[in-house]
């Protein structure tokens, strides 16, 4: 997945309202060695464990799991993929765009 969503951000999307934010059950440092390498290019948040606060407060069962949330910080979908989800963002980017 992680090819796909790095050409959203950084080509396909770049300028537009849209971003992802991750959150990651690896430690602080692998989440820095994929920061560094370049294989994760968006804001992360490390939960430290499968169970952290964040996937539990989440309902986090699996990971991945995608959550698509739009400009008014409403939950529209969980767990799309393929171009499902990205026809679900590229929807939500252009509600955003007619919001501004």
């Amino acid at each position: 997945m992680l090819p796909h969503e790095r050409s959203l951000v950084q080509e396909k999307l770049k300028g537009r309202p849209f971003a992802i934010v991750g959150v990651n059950s690896d430690s602080k440092e692998k989440l820095k060695e994929l920061v560094a390498d370049g294989t994760t290019v968006w804001r992360n948040f490390t939960n430290e464990q499968s169970y952290g606060k964040i996937s539990t407060a989440w309902g986090v069962r699996g990971w991945p799991t995608l959550y698509l949330i739009d400009h008014n910080g409403v939950i529209k979908h969980k767990g799309l993929r393929g171009e499902a989800m990205e026809k679900a963002i590229m929807e939500m980017v252009a509600e955003a765009e007619k919001a501004q």
